[in-house]
Protein backbone atom coordinates (compact mmCIF):
# COMPACT_ATOMS: atom_id res chain seq x y z
CA UNK A 1 0.00 0.00 0.00
CA UNK A 2 1.47 3.44 -0.79
CA UNK A 3 -0.10 6.38 1.09
CA UNK A 4 -0.37 10.34 0.22
CA UNK A 5 0.41 12.76 2.15
CA UNK A 6 -1.80 15.98 0.92
CA UNK A 7 0.61 19.47 1.59
CA UNK A 8 -0.15 21.25 -1.27
CA UNK A 9 -1.98 24.22 0.09
CA UNK A 10 -0.39 27.88 0.85
CA UNK A 11 -2.34 28.27 3.88
CA UNK A 12 -3.23 32.09 3.92
CA UNK A 13 -5.12 32.34 7.15
CA UNK A 14 -2.25 31.51 8.64
CA UNK A 15 0.10 34.11 7.38
CA UNK A 16 2.17 35.35 8.10
CA UNK A 17 3.64 32.56 9.45
CA UNK A 18 2.78 30.61 5.91
CA UNK A 19 4.09 33.45 3.90
CA UNK A 20 7.00 32.21 2.71
CA UNK A 21 6.86 28.30 3.93
CA UNK A 22 5.07 25.90 3.82
CA UNK A 23 2.65 25.15 6.97
CA UNK A 24 3.40 21.54 7.04
CA UNK A 25 7.03 22.47 7.61
CA UNK A 26 6.25 24.91 10.64
CA UNK A 27 7.65 23.74 13.74
CA UNK A 28 5.94 22.54 16.68
CA UNK A 29 7.82 21.48 19.43
CA UNK A 30 11.01 21.28 17.88
CA UNK A 31 10.24 19.31 14.69
CA UNK A 32 8.46 20.00 11.64
CA UNK A 33 4.68 19.33 11.73
CA UNK A 34 4.98 16.63 8.83
CA UNK A 35 7.40 14.70 11.16
CA UNK A 36 4.47 14.01 13.13
CA UNK A 37 2.48 13.15 10.48
CA UNK A 38 5.01 10.66 8.50
CA UNK A 39 5.47 9.22 11.95
CA UNK A 40 1.50 8.32 12.01
CA UNK A 41 1.83 6.47 9.12
CA UNK A 42 4.86 3.89 9.89
CA UNK A 43 2.76 1.06 11.80
CA UNK A 44 1.12 1.07 8.50
CA UNK A 45 3.43 -1.38 6.54
CA UNK A 46 3.80 1.03 3.70
CA UNK A 47 5.26 0.21 0.04
CA UNK A 48 5.81 4.28 -0.28
CA UNK A 49 4.40 7.97 1.09
CA UNK A 50 4.12 10.33 -1.68
CA UNK A 51 4.09 13.90 -0.30
CA UNK A 52 1.93 16.17 -2.83
CA UNK A 53 3.23 19.84 -2.51
CA UNK A 54 2.65 22.90 -4.77
CA UNK A 55 5.77 23.99 -7.00
CA UNK A 56 6.03 27.19 -4.80
CA UNK A 57 7.25 25.40 -1.95
CA UNK A 58 8.42 22.38 -3.89
CA UNK A 59 11.74 23.03 -2.99
CA UNK A 60 11.59 23.68 0.80
CA UNK A 61 10.08 20.23 0.88
CA UNK A 62 13.07 18.77 -1.00
CA UNK A 63 15.48 20.24 1.42
CA UNK A 64 13.12 18.74 4.23
CA UNK A 65 13.42 15.08 2.63
CA UNK A 66 17.38 15.69 1.73
CA UNK A 67 18.25 16.03 5.74
CA UNK A 68 15.64 13.67 7.09
CA UNK A 69 17.14 10.40 7.92
CA UNK A 70 15.27 6.75 6.36
CA UNK A 71 13.41 9.30 3.74
CA UNK A 72 14.19 6.08 1.23
CA UNK A 73 10.88 5.61 0.79
CA UNK A 74 9.21 8.64 0.60
CA UNK A 75 9.14 11.19 -2.18
CA UNK A 76 7.45 14.36 -3.86
CA UNK A 77 5.12 14.87 -6.30
CA UNK A 78 5.09 18.74 -7.89
CA UNK A 79 1.79 20.07 -8.41
CA UNK A 80 2.51 23.20 -11.18
CA UNK A 81 1.02 25.82 -8.80
CA UNK A 82 2.44 28.98 -7.62
CA UNK A 83 -0.02 30.96 -5.71
CA UNK A 84 -3.58 30.14 -4.33
CA UNK A 85 -5.55 31.23 -7.39
CA UNK A 86 -3.65 28.19 -9.51
CA UNK A 87 -3.74 25.41 -7.19
CA UNK A 88 -5.57 22.11 -7.88
CA UNK A 89 -7.43 21.56 -4.24
CA UNK A 90 -7.39 18.61 -2.67
CA UNK A 91 -9.31 16.56 -5.31
CA UNK A 92 -7.66 17.65 -8.10
CA UNK A 93 -4.15 17.25 -6.90
CA UNK A 94 -5.22 13.13 -6.11
CA UNK A 95 -6.85 13.31 -9.72
CA UNK A 96 -3.63 14.32 -11.00
CA UNK A 97 -1.11 12.30 -8.63
CA UNK A 98 -3.31 9.00 -9.20
CA UNK A 99 -3.13 9.34 -13.04
CA UNK A 100 0.42 10.22 -13.40
CA UNK A 101 1.54 7.49 -11.17
CA UNK A 102 -1.19 4.84 -12.09
CA UNK A 103 -1.93 4.28 -8.83
CA UNK A 104 -4.91 1.50 -7.98
CA UNK A 105 -5.01 1.13 -4.81
CA UNK A 106 -5.40 0.82 -1.55
CA UNK A 107 -3.91 4.03 -0.96
CA UNK A 108 -4.06 5.75 2.44
CA UNK A 109 -4.51 9.53 2.28
CA UNK A 110 -3.30 12.04 5.20
CA UNK A 111 -3.78 15.16 5.57
CA UNK A 112 -0.11 17.17 5.96
CA UNK A 113 -1.73 19.34 8.39
CA UNK A 114 -3.96 16.91 10.37
CA UNK A 115 -2.16 15.52 14.33
CA UNK A 116 -2.96 12.94 15.99
CA UNK A 117 -2.75 10.44 18.51
CA UNK A 118 -4.91 7.31 16.37
CA UNK A 119 -4.35 3.96 16.01
CA UNK A 120 -4.56 4.03 12.11
CA UNK A 121 -4.23 0.12 11.58
CA UNK A 122 -7.62 0.25 12.66
CA UNK A 123 -8.58 1.73 9.37
CA UNK A 124 -6.65 -1.19 7.52
CA UNK A 125 -8.42 -3.91 9.71
CA UNK A 126 -11.73 -2.64 8.50
CA UNK A 127 -10.63 -2.44 5.06
CA UNK A 128 -9.28 -6.29 5.23
CA UNK A 129 -12.52 -7.11 6.56
CA UNK A 130 -14.19 -5.43 3.61
CA UNK A 131 -12.33 -4.75 0.83
CA UNK A 132 -14.02 -0.84 0.27
CA UNK A 133 -12.83 2.51 1.58
CA UNK A 134 -12.89 3.54 4.36
CA UNK A 135 -13.01 6.84 6.95
CA UNK A 136 -11.62 7.82 10.09
CA UNK A 137 -14.10 9.53 12.00
CA UNK A 138 -13.54 11.73 15.13
CA UNK A 139 -16.23 12.26 17.78
CA UNK A 140 -16.17 15.99 18.24
CA UNK A 141 -19.17 14.77 21.45
CA UNK A 142 -21.44 17.94 21.09
CA UNK A 143 -24.15 18.95 18.48
CA UNK A 144 -22.90 22.13 18.90
CA UNK A 145 -19.31 21.61 17.65
CA UNK A 146 -20.74 18.88 15.11
CA UNK A 147 -22.77 21.89 12.96
CA UNK A 148 -18.92 22.62 12.40
CA UNK A 149 -17.56 19.74 10.56
CA UNK A 150 -18.16 17.53 7.82
CA UNK A 151 -20.74 15.23 9.74
CA UNK A 152 -21.22 11.32 9.05
CA UNK A 153 -24.14 9.40 9.24
CA UNK A 154 -23.58 5.38 10.32
CA UNK A 155 -25.61 2.07 10.25
CA UNK A 156 -22.73 -0.11 12.20
CA UNK A 157 -19.88 1.18 10.64
CA UNK A 158 -21.00 2.01 7.23
CA UNK A 159 -21.10 5.45 6.50
CA UNK A 160 -24.73 6.14 4.72
CA UNK A 161 -24.95 9.47 4.65
CA UNK A 162 -22.51 12.37 5.15
CA UNK A 163 -23.06 16.31 5.03
CA UNK A 164 -20.96 19.22 6.14
CA UNK A 165 -21.74 21.71 8.24
CA UNK A 166 -25.34 20.70 9.07
CA UNK A 167 -28.02 22.51 10.97
CA UNK A 168 -29.01 19.65 12.60
CA UNK A 169 -26.40 16.86 12.44
CA UNK A 170 -27.46 13.20 12.62
CA UNK A 171 -24.47 12.63 14.93
CA UNK A 172 -20.93 13.99 16.43
CA UNK A 173 -18.70 12.08 14.38
CA UNK A 174 -16.88 14.43 11.72
CA UNK A 175 -14.80 13.38 8.81
CA UNK A 176 -10.73 13.88 9.76
CA UNK A 177 -8.21 14.15 6.96
CA UNK A 178 -7.31 9.90 6.83
CA UNK A 179 -8.67 8.15 4.12
CA UNK A 180 -8.01 4.29 2.97
CA UNK A 181 -9.43 4.35 -0.96
CA UNK A 182 -9.94 0.66 -2.03
CA UNK A 183 -9.22 0.05 -6.02
CA UNK A 184 -12.99 0.43 -6.44
CA UNK A 185 -12.60 3.50 -4.46
CA UNK A 186 -9.99 5.05 -6.31
CA UNK A 187 -12.32 3.87 -9.86
CA UNK A 188 -15.44 5.40 -8.33
CA UNK A 189 -13.62 8.80 -7.50
CA UNK A 190 -12.59 9.07 -11.07
CA UNK A 191 -16.14 8.76 -11.95
CA UNK A 192 -17.06 11.66 -9.71
CA UNK A 193 -14.38 13.55 -11.41
CA UNK A 194 -15.54 12.65 -14.95
CA UNK A 195 -18.62 13.56 -13.89
CA UNK A 196 -17.55 16.93 -13.09
CA UNK A 197 -17.69 17.11 -9.30
CA UNK A 198 -15.96 20.02 -7.22
CA UNK A 199 -12.14 19.57 -6.66
CA UNK A 200 -11.90 20.94 -4.13
CA UNK A 201 -12.96 19.43 -0.47
CA UNK A 202 -12.42 16.04 -0.27
CA UNK A 203 -15.91 16.26 1.64
CA UNK A 204 -17.53 16.99 -1.93
CA UNK A 205 -16.18 13.83 -2.72
CA UNK A 206 -17.09 11.67 0.26
CA UNK A 207 -20.71 13.07 0.20
CA UNK A 208 -21.21 11.81 -3.26
CA UNK A 209 -19.37 8.12 -2.91
CA UNK A 210 -21.36 7.36 0.32
CA UNK A 211 -24.62 7.58 -1.75
CA UNK A 212 -23.42 4.97 -4.38
CA UNK A 213 -21.02 3.07 -2.65
CA UNK A 214 -20.51 1.18 0.34
CA UNK A 215 -17.68 3.25 2.49
CA UNK A 216 -16.98 2.20 6.07
CA UNK A 217 -15.52 4.10 8.85
CA UNK A 218 -12.98 3.87 12.26
CA UNK A 219 -14.64 6.20 14.50
CA UNK A 220 -12.10 7.25 16.59
CA UNK A 221 -11.67 9.27 20.48
CA UNK A 222 -8.94 10.97 21.82
CA UNK A 223 -7.19 13.94 20.70
CA UNK A 224 -7.21 15.16 16.41
CA UNK A 225 -5.95 18.62 15.38
CA UNK A 226 -6.93 19.75 12.15
CA UNK A 227 -4.34 22.61 11.64
CA UNK A 228 -6.09 25.57 9.61
CA UNK A 229 -6.16 28.62 11.86
CA UNK A 230 -3.29 30.07 13.94
CA UNK A 231 -5.20 29.14 16.81
CA UNK A 232 -5.30 25.52 16.15
CA UNK A 233 -1.53 25.47 15.29
CA UNK A 234 -1.22 27.01 19.01
CA UNK A 235 -3.26 24.59 20.24
CA UNK A 236 -1.25 21.49 18.65
CA UNK A 237 2.13 22.80 20.04
CA UNK A 238 0.83 22.87 23.73
CA UNK A 239 -0.81 19.12 23.18
CA UNK A 240 2.77 17.85 21.52
CA UNK A 241 4.44 19.31 24.38
CA UNK A 242 2.18 17.99 26.83
CA UNK A 243 2.62 14.10 25.31
CA UNK A 244 5.18 11.97 27.76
Amino acid sequence: MDAIILAGGFAKRMWPLTKNKPKQLLDIAGKPMLDYVIDSLKNLNLDRIIVSVNSFFASQFQDYLDSKINANNIELFIEKSDNEEEKLGALGALNLLFRKKNLVGPVFIAGGDNLSDFELEKMINVYDEYNKDVIGLFDVEKIDLAKLYGIADLEEKRIVDFVEKPNSPPSTLAATAYWLLSESGIANFFSYINEGGDRDAMGNFLAWNVKKNPVYSVSFNGNWYDIGSLESYYEAQKWVERRP
